[in-house]
């Protein structure tokens, strides 16, 4: 090998040496590198409870008919992923396209429930193609159906049992998958009154059980691992897309099949858009960087949000705004416990948020006039929060926010936010363009809450010393 040679090959183990350093290894050991959620979290138990409990919330002799999603083209012969509707498989655990669910009332006090699956079948060629699937056998054997049969025979079947004269009003998710709805409307199902079930399951899914307890853990545990190589991975002249790079390797070397949402990295002008998803620019030293990401996990959602400057180092005006934005996060997790209403932790958030910015001479006015007039809108454009779940925005009590009571076992991301535009004239000219979010995902306890991804630094000289590493 000729010396040339050898320089080469000596700088590429430097290389790799370099590279080494910055990759994590996955979140705790306890943490799989490769995942299939159904082999680690499915609980027959779990769902069938579940199943019971929504069978008691509908008048008696109804139908509970599910579905779940297709798989959709993206462009050519190429598939977007699948991904099951949220509110099938929160009902059955299953997570295979076009399957149908039938949940029916089996009598007692209280009542339980039955369930017939329909799903995917296949053999010969299309296994070589596709692969396997579980078919009839598995849902019985693995999923806890106490019948199925192949997808093909749920029109014949839905036919006989509405003609029967036995199936009072259906409840369904027909919204999710258009095929669904025409073989049932094809079995007869426009000769019933038909109403949607997402109110009736939407209601369940806002306390959170023991199962998804773990699995939120989880997805927010390798969103928080996410952050801190992340965090250490910004520089200046480095694109949005390198950083977000690093949150994706993470994400799949512990097992996240994709994230729950689509990432943010939005640097300088672009923190002033609030779902910045293009993360194209590269960065510059002075910009700051605000990171909304969220690991999926078994289905579930982690949502965690950082404000970064690019150079390590917040001047002296964006640190006003990140702290005003920092001590309004401390003040709403240190209120929130059973019985607080939601409206009141916005409020609380606006008044902090509001006080802050004329203290440090931001804005001007008296904030009495500056809320009463919905000026505030202008710095504080989004909600303080939403429940997370199995989707992002998990389901929530519909209605005003003063309905929207805390309550133990709840799971939310609090956001406080400030965006000052850069062409606001009510913002002083130094503060324009200045961004600042914090996002915490939080369980409500008996007495307070849990901030389930305590474990990634959030104060501004925590964040200064991670870039700085």
């Amino acid at each position: 090998m000729g010396w040339s040679k050898v320089l080469i090959f000596a700088a590429l183990l430097v290389l790799l040496a370099a590279c080494s350093d910055d990759i994590s290894s996955p979140v705790g050991h306890e943490f799989p590198t490769k995942l299939y959620p159904y082999e680690v979290t499915y609980d027959a138990a779990t769902y069938r409870q579940r199943r019971d409990n929504l069978v008691q919330r509908i008048p008696s002799g109804s139908l509970i008919l599910l579905t779940t999603n297709s798989v959709y083209l993206r462009n050519g012969d190429v598939n977007y992923d699948f991904r099951p509707s949220s509110v099938f498989y929160y009902l059955t655990g299953f997570d295979e396209p076009n399957a149908v669910a039938v949940i029916r009332e089996t009598g007692g006090a209280p009542s339980s429930s039955q369930l017939v699956m329909f799903v995917e079948q296949r053999s010969g060629s299309s296994v070589q193609w596709l692969g396997s699937v579980y078919g009839p056998e598995g849902a019985v054997t693995y999923f806890g159906a106490d019948s199925a049969y192949g997808s093909w025979m749920v029109g014949g079947w839905l036919k006989q049992l509405l003609a029967s004269g036995t199936v009072g009003d259906v409840y369904a998710n027909l919204d999710d998958n258009d095929e669904t709805r025409a073989v049932f409307t094809q079995a007869g199902g426009d000769t019933h009154s038909v109403h949607n079930v997402d109110s009736y399951v939407d209601e369940m899914r806002i306390i959170k059980d023991d199962l998804e307890m773990r699995l939120l853990q989880r997805a927010v545990d390798v969103s928080v691992q996410a952050f801190a190589e992340g965090i250490r991975s910004i520089a200046p002249l480095k694109y949005e897309y390198e950083v977000e790079s690093v949150f994706d390797l993470v994400l799949r070397m512990n097992g996240c099949p994709r994230t729950a949402f689509t990432t943010i990295v939005a640097s300088g002008p672009n923190s002033t858009t609030i779902h910045y998803t293009a993360n194209k620019r590269q960065m510059v030293s002075g910009d700051l960087v605000m990171i909304d990401f969220g690991a999926e996990y078994g289905y579930y959602a982690g949502d965690v949000t950082r404000t970064v400057p690019v150079n390590g180092t917040f001047t002296s005006e964006q640190a006003a705004v990140y702290d005003i934005v920092s001590t309004s996060l401390d003040a709403v997790l240190a209120a929130a416990k059973p019985g607080v209403s939601f409206e009141y932790l916005s409020g609380l958030n606006v008044d902090i948020l509001i006080e802050g910015l004329l203290q440090k001479g931001v804005i001007t006015g008296t904030k009495s006039a500056i809320i009463s007039s919905n000026q505030y809108r202008l710095y504080i454009p989004a909600s303080l929060g939403h429940s997370i779940g199995l989707d992002v925005h998990d389901p929530w009590s519909k209605g005003n926010y003063n309905e929207r009571i805390l309550r133990e076992n709840m799971v939310l991301a609090i956001e406080p936010h400030l965006y000052l535009g850069a062409g606001d004239l009510t913002v002083s000219p130094a503060y324009r363009g200045v961004c600042a979010r914090i996002e915490e995902d939080i369980r409500i306890t008996s007495t307070g809450c849990e901030i389930l991804s305590a474990s990634l630094p959030r104060k501004r000289a925590e964040i200064e010393a991670m870039t700085n590493k």
